[in-house]
């Protein structure tokens, strides 16, 4: 509730430019709104210049106040108060803040006093309570309100319409031309069961990113990073099949290292990945440290929360979108949540994902603009339904400002891509001679 430097760092403005005194006086009337004796000396030598219309400078300030009863010049203390001065047009707000310490420094007597005699139901202790109120009335008063300019908005409006800087495209065109692409300031969420395919997916979409020159962070809490790199370089590669990777065995040597030296080029200062980051104070600070244009965060189920805190894991997702949300707006970000489903879909039929299927629905679904399902039907009908193991259904329930539709993409497990259509998947499987299982359709 004080703060020393900061009056001298005023009272130097104002020896430096007294032309702010007037302005100053409105918000410190006395000596008394300094904490500091030794300032208070030094604002009741301006004040008495200003009222004579003397020269307010160091040296008439500094005889003004004179030496102190060991007969110590203030000649030294004073002038290390021009020091202290960036701009001199800044002393109105150093005295509106001065101004709001002291009134602190009166609230915190007062709530003193309240304490003391709370039990007491007299007219004395009403009478604190009206003085209280109206101090911390008075606090509110000289806090900056917020303002707004429709002609800026308006000129912001427009910018993001003719210029599409608010929108992010996905680079897998079948689900952008359904979706036109993830917003600025916004939440998108990838969710699907185990084996769906919707880490892949999300990687998928970093990788795009990355290739648009765009800087993504990912918060890998599911894998290591070491795995995820290992999509990466079956995503990059030509030929690196994944499954290799995974195992440690069939791996040229020769095209890992070309393939990690290309990614290395394309993906430096560009993709920044976490695997160690457990709650949401490390991985907001990292975000604000970065600045990136889309945070990937895989999966938001296993953030680590207070000990404490006991409450219900619904209401712990809940705080982690809402969260998500406001740091999405404030750092003109898109955010995607990869998140897991319950196992309601696989009681029924079709096995198809619905909204209501997302693990702890209500506060995801609620705080996303888009919520887009991967569902891979091979895990579960093994080509039953007529499909080959290259097709892949990006589902997008959820579209706040568009249509919700289901994308039939094509997924090649062996190298890690989603791509535009099944036909460019099986494409891939028969360049990499893995083969299609199933029933691919005519193309």
């Amino acid at each position: 509730m004080k703060s020393v430097e900061l009056e001298k760092a005023l009272l130097g403005c104002l020896i430096q430019d007294s032309s702010y005194v007037d302005s100053v006086k409105q918000f410190i009337p006395n000596k008394e709104f300094f904490y500091s004796s030794f300032n208070q000396k030094v604002w009741n030598a301006i004040d008495k210049l200003y009222k004579r219309q003397g020269s307010i400078e160091l040296n008439t300030v500094c005889e003004e106040v004179g030496n102190d009863s060991d007969g110590h010049s203030s000649t030294y203390e004073i002038s290390g108060f021009l020091d202290k001065v960036v701009s001199p047009s800044s002393s109105v707000e150093y005295a509106k803040r001065l101004h709001a310490y002291y009134l602190r420094r009166i609230l915190s007597n007062q709530m003193s006093d309240i304490s003391k005699n709370i039990n007491d139901s007299s007219l004395e202790t009403n009478s604190l309570l009206e003085d209280a109120h109206t101090t911390i009335g008075n606090i509110i008063k000289l806090q900056p309100n917020k303002t707004f300019d429709i002609n800026s908005l308006l000129e912001s409006t427009k910018d993001s319409i003719f210029n599409s800087t608010s929108l992010i495209q996905t680079g897998v065109g079948t689900l952008d031309r359904v979706i036109t692409g993830m917003t600025r300031g916004e939440i998108t969420i990838i969710a699907g069961r185990p084996g769906n395919a919707k880490t892949t997916v999300a990687a998928n979409i970093a990788r795009n990113l990355v290739h648009q020159g765009m800087k993504v962070a990912m918060f890998n809490r599911e894998m290591p990073n070491t795995e995820m790199m290992k999509k990466f370089l079956a995503m990059e590669s030509k030929s690196i099949q994944y499954r290799n990777l995974r195992n440690s065995i069939g791996i040229d040597s020769n095209e890992v290292n070309e393939t990690a030296a290309k990614i290395s080029e394309i993906y430096n200062d560009k993709l920044f990945m976490f695997d160690d980051i457990r709650d949401m104070e490390g991985t907001f600070r990292e975000i604000k440290a970065i600045k990136p244009d889309v945070v990937i965060d895989d999966h938001i189920g296993l953030i680590e929360h207070p000990a404490h805190d006991r409450r219900d894991l619904r209401l712990k997702i809940g705080d982690v979108s809402r969260n998500y949300k406001w740091l999405a707006k404030s750092q003109d970000m898109s955010v995607i949540m990869v998140s897991q489903m319950n196992r309601n879909m696989e009681h029924r039929n079709d096995r198809v994902p619905r909204l209501s299927d997302l693990a702890e629905s209500g506060n995801l679904e609620q705080d996303a603009e888009l919520v887009v399902f991967s569902h891979y039907p091979w895990v579960s009908r093994y080509g039953d339904d007529g499909n080959s193991d290259c097709y892949l259904e990006l589902i997008v329930a959820k579209n706040r400002y568009g249509q919700t539709n289901s994308c039939e993409v094509g997924y090649h497990g062996n190298s890690c891509l989603v791509t535009d259509s099944e036909a460019e998947a099986v494409s891939i499987a028969n360049k990499r001679g893995d083969g299609v299982r199933g029933n691919p359709k005519p193309f």
